[in-house]
């Protein structure tokens, strides 16, 4: 797996990122939690990326740890937000206490292996409060692969180009493919598996745990992901 997007080029990736409605998605996980004063709320965000959403549960009232496994996202977000970050991920982590609100927003669970799946929802689960609320979503990656698709724009630095191919690896997962072309004229390749889990497979793992199970159409309206809200 060689995810140089990640490591080496977070300005980048936040610049491909920038027409993502960072304030719709926040919006929808306060909008679910009870009215109140939130000073305090102690929220964890699980693969905070370079920290777009974290800055915004900050400013938001919540007292917010964060944690992400790639250092160059995780020392981008450090410059946005004064929150705890931590290098960690799931399946499993070790984070001490327990969590008013967990959040992993953006595909996060697509990163996990099928096998891995139980084992990352019982940690989530073992870090939330009685009465907590979890939230994350469920990508939708096409099981079959895609047509190739090509993203240009700008960066501060300039223009950049990325061309991204899913292909199915055999095993029910995909090997999500992209040559990025970089502001400075340079490209890299970068490539990682992806899981498109059904979402009954998700409701399924989460009731288990005694959660209660809110699966909702996206954050918001053209959002085609299914969002979960469970409640324990």
């Amino acid at each position: 797996m060689v995810e140089q997007l990640y490591s080496e080029f977070p300005d980048l990736y936040d610049a491909i990122q920038s027409d993502w409605d960072y304030d719709r998605d926040v919006s929808f996980v306060t909008d679910r939690l009870a009215a109140g004063d939130r000073a305090g709320t102690k929220l964890l965000e699980v693969g905070c990326g370079t920290g777009e959403h974290t800055r915004r549960f900050v400013d938001a009232g919540f007292d917010v740890t964060a944690v992400e496994p790639n250092e160059g996202m995780r020392s981008r977000a450090r410059t946005k937000t004064d929150a705890a970050f931590h290098s960690d991920g799931l399946p499993d982590f070790d984070i001490d206490g327990r969590y008013d609100v967990i959040v992993a927003i953006r595909g996060v669970i697509n990163h996990l292996a099928p096998s891995e799946l139980e084992g990352a929802v019982e940690t989530l689960v073992a870090h939330l409060t009685s009465g907590g609320v979890l939230v994350f979503d469920n990508s939708p990656l096409p099981p079959e692969g895609n047509e190739v698709a090509l993203d240009v724009g700008a960066s501060e630095r300039g223009q950049y180009a990325r061309i991204v191919q899913m292909d199915p690896t055999g095993d029910g997962r995909l090997s999500w493919n992209s040559v990025v072309f970089t502001p400075g004229g340079d490209f890299f390749i970068d490539s990682c598996e992806m899981t498109p889990f059904e979402d009954v497979t998700i409701a399924a793992a989460l009731s288990q745990h005694g959660l209660a199970v809110e699966p909702i159409d996206g954050y918001g309206p053209d959002d085609h992901r299914t969002v979960f809200v469970a409640r324990k």
